[in-house]
């Protein structure tokens, strides 16, 4: 099923976070780039990806579970949206979020 018309999510449940607030990270892989040459239809933005994943982690550190409370929306060129359950668990996250440095780890 679409996540567009999952039946649990709340309109106006949206949060866009910056991706340079979760990660530092190239656009592209070099290394990758080098091994094996660019372009291909998974060679996404590596920056974009990686901050995605380090949102999903954060979250789920709070007790938040992809598929369960959020699911990735849409992603722009700055910035990406995730689509939350309710207001409360979109705050939990944004709160989350706004504490994590970019790149880091737990």
């Amino acid at each position: 099923m679409a996540h567009e018309i999952t039946p649990w999510k709340q309109t106006d449940c949206a949060l866009s976070l910056k991706i340079d607030m979760l990660s530092r990270r190239e656009t592209f892989s070099r290394e990758i780039n080098k091994e094996c040459g660019g372009g291909g239809g998974l060679n996404a933005n590596y920056r974009t990806v990686e901050a995605v994943a380090m949102a999903a982690s954060e979250l789920g550190h709070i007790g938040l579970f992809y598929g369960v409370d959020f699911v990735f929306k849409t992603a722009g060129t700055h910035e990406f949206s995730l689509d939350f359950r309710n207001p409360s668990s979109m705050e939990r996250a944004r709160r989350a979020i706004e504490n994590q440095k970019p790149g880091a780890t737990r």
